[in-house]
């Protein structure tokens, strides 16, 4: 009876381990173990002295990345925590320098503190870890190709998870929302002064097609690429600007000016856009 009692228990506590690590977990999540599946950003404890696998997928169209919380150095977490590139435990091993070749072009500061799949999946083992104090963030990412065509230059100027890319090849801005189509991208949305500055810093000299436009009815701006109204959002209008002139109803943008309305037939460069 004894035995039968201590199957049972042993058995409930597997099963409600198993329900607790599925699906959606909220940060900070403390059991070792089990299956996730990462939609918003996912914090789970470095275990303390325990063997543990947690196996991570997210939308298949995405990819995993893996940070510390703290936004610090990877490398204080490599000695006992293992990444692998898919759900086998035999899967290849995430390396953190690898990622120097996988994640280059236009990177902000500190991206190599993060690792990045290169599917929908992975596998996180760990092993003994010497401290309770670490915790591992996990999120969805887009891919973010090195370039797009020998005139582009790509890279995660923004953050961990998004992508963007200079288009240097000249076209209107209809051709140039084309283009970003049919690359798995957007033209252009700017949602804040962080983004616009990141462009910015990132290609300072030139001029580009946005998807903004008022072309559907003079005076009311939107986002073409994602439908969202300008007003009552950000916006950084150039002095004299939009000025309203019934031809000019696409937004380019440059570092030194800010936003202009002009005719969307003049061939500019653009930035696309995955997020």
């Amino acid at each position: 009876m004894t035995l039968f009692l201590s199957f049972c228990i042993l058995t409930l506590s597997s099963l409600l381990s198993s329900i607790h690590c599925s699906g959606l977990v909220p940060s900070g999540l403390e059991a070792c173990g089990g299956s996730l599946y990462v939609e918003d950003a996912v914090v789970i404890d470095v275990p303390h002295q325990e063997n543990c696998i947690w196996k991570v997928q997210t939308d298949k169209d995405h990819i995993l990345v893996f940070s510390l919380a703290d936004g610090g150095n990877f490398e204080r977490i490599h000695d006992f925590t293992t990444i692998h590139d898919g759900l086998d435990g035999d899967a290849p091993a995430l390396l953190l320098e690898n990622q120097i070749h996988h994640e280059v072009g236009l990177t902000r500061a500190g991206i190599l503190n993060s690792v990045y799949t290169t599917s929908s999946e992975a596998a996180v083992r760990f092993k003994n870890a010497p401290t309770s104090t670490f915790k591992l963030r996990i999120q969805k990412a887009v891919n973010c190709p090195f370039n797009v065509g020998s005139e582009s230059q790509c890279g995660r100027i923004l953050d961990d998870i998004s992508c963007y890319c200079g288009i240097f090849t000249k076209r209107s801005q209809s051709s140039q929302s084309a283009f970003c189509i049919n690359n798995q991208m957007k033209l252009l949305a700017i949602e804040s002064l962080v983004e616009e500055q990141a462009i910015y810093f990132n290609w300072p000299t030139t001029y580009f097609w946005t998807s903004g436009s008022d072309i559907a009815t003079e005076g009311i701006w939107f986002w073409e690429s994602t439908g969202v109204k300008l007003y009552p959002g950000y916006a950084n209008w150039g002095n004299s600007e939009p000025n309203t002139v019934d031809s000019e109803d696409c937004i380019r943008i440059y570092s030194t000016v800010g936003w202009m309305d002009y005719t969307c037939g003049t061939s500019l460069d653009a930035i696309c856009e995955a997020t």
